[in-house]
């Protein structure tokens, strides 16, 4: 017996056919947000309607400002590089194969430090539309 035909076409995405954007959000004091994201499943992409995942890029001296989402959880999964994770003021160097859980509300941000472009697998428990709170 046959279920429904599985469109592809909205179920899988490939990062090099969609490309990466720069992060886009402003810090409390004007500055800007640093990284660039390719989104993979999505709300728009794919009809998810319960999460969001994405590959993310830090590159070489480059900061993910330090924010927090009253209404989304969020996990990293670090792929490539060794980056500085920022939780509630507490910093860790994450290397890769570490998967990182940020409950909502923790403040949360990375620092590449490195010389090393940093690839990190990112989710969110919410398919778009979570808040992002700028705590620097």
């Amino acid at each position: 017996m046959a279920g429904p035909a599985v469109d592809l076409g909205r179920l899988v995405h490939n990062a090099d056919d969609i490309g990466f954007t720069d992060l886009a959000k402003t810090g409390l004091k004007g500055q800007r947000d640093e990284g660039q994201v390719c989104t993979l499943i999505s709300r728009e992409l794919s009809g998810s309607d319960d999460l969001c995942v994405s590959l993310g890029r830090i590159l070489p001296g480059q900061h993910h400002l330090c924010h927090h989402h009253p209404d989304a959880s969020e996990f990293y999964v670090v792929i490539a590089g060794t980056p500085i994770v920022h939780l509630d003021g507490v910093d860790h160097r994450a290397r890769p194969g570490d998967g990182i859980y940020i409950p909502r509300g923790t403040s949360h941000g990375i620092t590449n430090d490195t010389d090393q472009t940093v690839e990190l697998v990112v989710g969110m428990s919410k398919p778009a539309d979570w808040e992002f709170v700028s705590d620097e």
